[in-house]
């Protein structure tokens, strides 16, 4: 509970650390973790993490430029602006989920003493 709070301020409020640190893994991974097929699990994990939140990131930042658009329109109305919010907080919810997600299923690959020595690096 508490590291997915974490990980939804750090998503929505500039942090970027956690997605950083879960969608490069290769090195400490193959350094740290002792099963080979555990190995594969959390590194294709981690290179689907980095694909979606590329795709994610993109649909983002087309919302929020929406966004700044509907603000900046004179013409636009306060149903306006909600509805493209709306649609910005949609894609933040979206990435915090699937960041939690990836978290959680290489969470499920390792155990404590190789967690601790992938994420120490």
């Amino acid at each position: 509970m508490i590291v997915g709070a974490l990980a939804l301020l750090m998503l929505l409020f500039g942090g970027g650390g956690l997605e950083y640190h879960l969608t490069n893994l290769k090195k400490p991974v193959k350094e740290h973790v002792q099963d080979k097929t555990c190995q594969k699990e959390i590194v294709n994990e981690s290179k689907a993490l980095a694909k979606d939140l590329q795709s994610i990131g993109k649909r983002v930042d087309r919302d929020f430029e929406n966004l700044v658009r509907v603000h900046t329109d004179f013409q636009s109305l306060e149903t306006d602006f909600a509805a493209a919010a709306a649609k910005l907080s949609d894609d933040q919810a979206r990435t915090a989920k699937r960041v939690l997600d990836a978290r959680d299923a290489m969470h499920k690959q390792m155990t404590p003493e190789e967690w601790e020595a992938v994420f120490a690096e």
